[in-house]
């Protein structure tokens, strides 16, 4: 937030005022936007029980607790995602069990199938829409063109990770 203050500080008492639950993920009372990664953890080293369902996870240097009873770790993935964390799934294969059942039902393949059994009509042909006149009159303009940014202009796009390694793009030296 100091960070944000220190920009603009009305963004920060804005912030405050919409309450921590619509714009915090960890905060908010419904899975808004589920992040699906790829990002596991490969240094997983030790698994030990407390209980039946706590276990302690290492992974390199940090500690994380993860409670499959209750379908949670410390990491804070497993309960914003509804999907086992690195953790979760390494408690899971140290106990031999199946992750399937620690997944929300939401990824589940009848609810897949179950979104898209309502029918979505499309629209007709644009000569047809009945649109009332104060619409059809109202003109909009585009955005008005903002401040060039101090500097030298980009001549080439940002390149992805995946394009940076590719062989095409390797010095190979003989």
């Amino acid at each position: 937030m100091s960070k944000i203050e220190e920009i603009d500080p009305r963004v920060k008492a804005y912030l405050y005022d919409i309450v921590y639950h619509r714009w915090s993920r960890v905060h908010a009372m419904v899975n808004r936007t589920w992040t699906m990664t790829s990002n596991i953890a490969e240094s997983l080293n030790a698994v030990r029980a407390s209980t039946d369902y706590i276990h302690t996870v290492l992974d390199g240097m940090r500690r994380y607790i993860v409670c499959l009873e209750k379908k949670g770790c410390s990491c804070g993935q497993f309960q914003l995602d509804k999907l086992p964390c690195p953790h979760a799934l390494d408690t899971l294969r140290h106990r031999d069990e199946s992750f399937e059942q620690y997944c929300s039902p939401y990824y589940t393949r009848a609810n897949l199938l179950r979104t898209y059994e309502i029918p979505v009509n499309s629209l007709p042909d644009e000569s047809k829409w009945n649109l009332p006149q104060h619409i059809t009159e109202e003109v909009v303009n585009p955005p008005k063109g903002g401040k060039r940014h101090p500097g030298r202009p980009q001549k080439e796009r940002y390149k992805t990770y995946y394009e940076i390694n590719s062989k095409k793009y390797k010095n190979v030296f003989i």
